[in-house]
């Protein structure tokens, strides 16, 4: 017997910097053949509407879904935040309790990344929390937190699908790219990769690599023009720091982490998942990231934990980098995680929802 039909409502609809909505919206569509997904045009939740309407709604469940809440008020502009903040407050009110839509939220982190308005960010997460029939987070030690803050809300442990060939297969060292940098054969390179942004604090790393010896520190991503003019005067005169601006292509990424010995994460107190501590460790690129939660999938087979800026120059000047993980150990700490085998937990607990 099939199992009932299931639309799900994906918010935000893509994610033009990384695969990660890509992958999550095919990996639950290849998981259920009775499972939809259905972006809506520009994330507006009034595109809901008219598949409510034109469609045979017997038996079939279905569930708006959303990843990160900025998508439903985020904007520079308070007003328009606000504004946005209450449009949506009803219109999920109406799904809710008019045509019984359940809300599921997936929460990445604890406030917005450099979103300017931090009281409208709080009342959004809390406006979606309220209306959430499920919430999953993806670390054990969030799961134990959120469940003791909120022992009313049903929340569950779906961990971060991997990233294991997802932009290609692994490439060995591209020499090539690495000299183009500048770097030596036996410089160690620190790599921050993906969106340059204040959130990261590469600022705070930039600090302490000079006192590290043959250590390298290349940021490669993309950013406002603002920022990264801040971030390079920043590390103005440290020879040691190379900034390269621009999107790094997805076919061209398994090139950059390949000239990479580690990837460095350092991040403010918003973050609470890492795609790009999976993403490394997909690729068998060791990390050297803040204990924040995501750090919890961090051991000494594939990498270094540091508490503060004094926790992380020990690591860069007391020679632990010289020590060689094996890149198919690293890679197999993060195998578990398999995309299609979470997709399934997840479509699992959709299906529980009365």
């Amino acid at each position: 017997m099939n199992n009932p039909r299931i639309n799900i409502f994906l918010l935000p609809a893509t994610n033009k910097n990384n695969k990660y909505i890509d992958l999550f919206s095919s990996s639950l569509k290849a998981s259920d053949q009775n499972v939809h997904i259905y972006s809506l045009e520009q994330d507006n939740l009034v595109r809901v509407f008219p598949y409510l309407t034109s469609a045979d709604q017997k038996g079939v469940k279905n569930i708006i879904h959303i990843h990160w809440p900025t998508v439903l008020y985020g904007s520079r502009f308070f007003l328009k935040s606000l504004f946005l903040l209450t449009k949506n407050f009803f219109l999920l009110c109406i799904f809710k309790y008019f045509y019984k839509i359940k809300i599921v939220w997936t929460v990445h982190n604890f406030y917005a990344h450099d979103y300017p308005h931090p009281i409208i960010d709080k009342m959004g997460q809390c406006m979606i929390r309220f209306f959430a029939d499920l919430i999953t987070v993806q670390q054990k030690s969030t799961l134990e937190a959120y469940s003791k803050k909120y022992p009313k809300k049903n929340i569950q442990f779906i961990p971060h699908g991997n990233f294991i060939d997802a932009y290609g297969p692994r490439v060995e060292r591209d020499a090539n790219l690495r000299k183009s940098f500048g770097f030596a054969d036996d410089d160690i390179v620190l790599l921050s990769l993906g969106a340059i942004a204040p959130y990261k604090l590469n600022e705070k790393i930039i600090d302490v690599i000079d006192s590290a010896s043959q250590i390298k520190f290349l940021i490669c991503g993309k950013g406002t023009k603002e920022y990264i003019e801040q971030l390079k005067i920043h590390a103005a005169g440290n020879k040691k720091v190379v900034i390269r601006e621009g999107f790094v292509p997805d076919e061209e990424i398994p090139r950059y982490l390949s000239i990479a010995d580690y990837s460095v994460f350092y991040y403010d107190t918003s973050e609470m998942t890492s795609g790009g501590i999976i993403h490394s460790l997909s690729y068998g690129v060791p990390v050297i990231t803040r204990d924040i939660p995501a750090s919890e999938i961090i051991s000494t087979d594939n990498g270094f934990l540091f508490k503060n800026q004094e926790g992380l120059r020990k690591i860069l000047e007391d020679g632990q980098l010289r020590k060689k993980f094996d890149k198919n150990v690293v890679i197999d700490s993060i195998r578990e995680y398999d995309r299609m085998g979470t997709a399934k937990k997840l479509i699992d607990l959709y299906r529980k929802l009365k």
